[in-house]
């Protein structure tokens, strides 16, 4: 499994209809999808969510259920643990002399 933020933005324009489909759906994620969390800014202009999945279309799917409404930039992320284990490696041959 991979993570990733879903991360979002939307117009002033936009915010009655982001927040009504918000509240009528729940922005949850389809099926193969797991939110492990959903952050909000504080004044309502965006937010982002972390989640975990294997599956590219559902991702794309959930992006594709909002777009129309909110710019949305999915970006893969990773752990310490995952990016230290790299970095290591990486150091061990020389890279960051």
């Amino acid at each position: 499994m991979m993570l990733f933020t879903l991360a979002w933005t939307h117009s002033p324009q936009a915010r009655n209809a982001t927040i009504k489909k918000f509240m009528a759906t729940g922005g949850m994620p389809p099926e193969g999808i797991q939110m492990l969390s959903r952050y909000h800014n504080i004044d309502g202009t965006g937010g982002f969510a972390i989640c975990e999945t294997d599956n590219s279309a559902a991702l794309a799917s959930w992006a594709l259920d909002w777009n129309g409404l909110i710019d949305i930039k999915v970006t893969a992320i990773v752990d310490d643990e995952t990016i230290g284990g790299v970095l290591g490696q990486r150091a061990e041959a020389g890279d960051f002399n």
